[in-house]
């Protein structure tokens, strides 16, 4: 008896038919969540500085900013991330997110604006650097609070006031215009022997007609 055998197919698995996966660790995946991080932080650095100047505007920006970088937190927490966090740990991580966003804001904008906003910038760095590190600590995944009594936390408050105390001297010698010109004319100072030069008085206009119908001009 003769076996006819039918020819060898090539069988597929499903696998093979769908597209390649997400890569999470890919170059395009992580410059495009820290690229949300670092525009929204930048967005809010110049926001919260310049506030005064336009308070609707700047607030509008702000808020982009703080948009964009709790995008960024999304993206680089929950899509990029290994392991998704529970419900509870999500909520707190954004909004400890939100807060290290304006943590380093406020320092990124102090430091870049001290010359055009002194007294404001004095208390902005230093601030922001507080509340960068607490932050910080409450949102990573290894910090505790224990953290926040340890000696590089010493060191950090140090640093924050130390910043606080150069930046307001600094702030005094540029609001008494050490570092900008108040209004001051363009023309050059006068020697401090030397008297103001005088000028001279504006020529009377023609006196009026004489009785006689004569002008009084001479012949």
């Amino acid at each position: 008896m003769t076996t006819v055998l039918e020819p060898e197919r090539h069988q597929t698995s499903p696998s093979e038919h769908r597209r390649p996966a997400f890569d999470k660790k890919s170059l395009p995946a992580r410059y495009s969540g820290q690229m949300l991080y670092f525009l929204g932080a930048a967005l809010i650095a110049g926001a919260v500085v310049h506030y005064p100047i336009n308070p609707p505007l700047y607030a509008i920006i702000c808020g982009v900013g703080a948009f964009v970088f709790l995008l960024g937190t999304i993206v680089n927490e929950f899509v990029l991330a290994d392991e998704r966090p529970a419900l509870r740990q999500a909520i707190s991580l954004v909004a400890f997110s939100l807060l290290l966003s304006f943590g380093v804001g406020l320092v990124g904008g102090g430091i870049q604006h001290f010359e055009q906003f002194p007294e404001r910038s004095a208390w902005m760095t230093p601030v922001g650097l507080l509340m960068s590190y607490v932050a910080f600590v409450a949102k990573d995944s290894k910090g505790r609070w224990r953290h926040l009594v340890t000696p590089f936390a010493a060191g950090v408050v140090v640093l924050a006031a130390l910043a606080w105390l150069g930046m307001t001297a600094l702030a005094g010698t540029i609001s008494s215009g050490g570092g900008h010109d108040h209004g001051s004319t363009t023309g050059t100072p006068a020697k401090p022997d030397q008297a103001p030069v005088e000028q001279a008085p504006p020529a009377k206009a023609p006196s009026a007609p004489a009785e006689d119908g004569h002008t009084s001009h001479s012949h």
